[in-house]
């Protein structure tokens, strides 16, 4: 599972999550949350940070370190996130997130 935060909506960026192979997304959008639990089962967690105030990301930063969870932090844009993704050694699926999937 990939928890987002941030951002009203996702347009493709659930289902790019998904082709690389992702098995579920639970998006936050983040605007009236102060605070995130990151559930069981999290592979990933992708902070937007352009939507996203700072007291949320840091919070969800140390949420994501206690569980040794892998995290990012992009902008709202899916070659933002692919960049960010293939940047993380931690990060599951990494490999399969290639420059041609940025097009989306």
């Amino acid at each position: 599972m990939v928890v987002i935060i941030g951002g009203d909506h996702l347009g493709s960026i659930g289902q790019n999550l998904r082709q690389l192979g992702f098995s579920a997304i639970r998006h936050v959008k983040g605007r009236n949350e102060r605070r995130v639990e990151i559930p069981a089962g999290t592979e990933l967690v992708v902070v937007l940070i352009d939507y996203v105030n700072h007291n949320l990301a840091r919070w969800v930063k140390q949420q994501a370190k206690a569980r040794n969870v892998p995290i990012i932090f992009c902008r709202r844009s899916w070659s933002s996130i692919c960049s960010s993704l293939r940047a993380c050694a931690d990060c599951p699926h990494r490999e399969g997130c290639l420059e041609s999937s940025a097009a989306s």
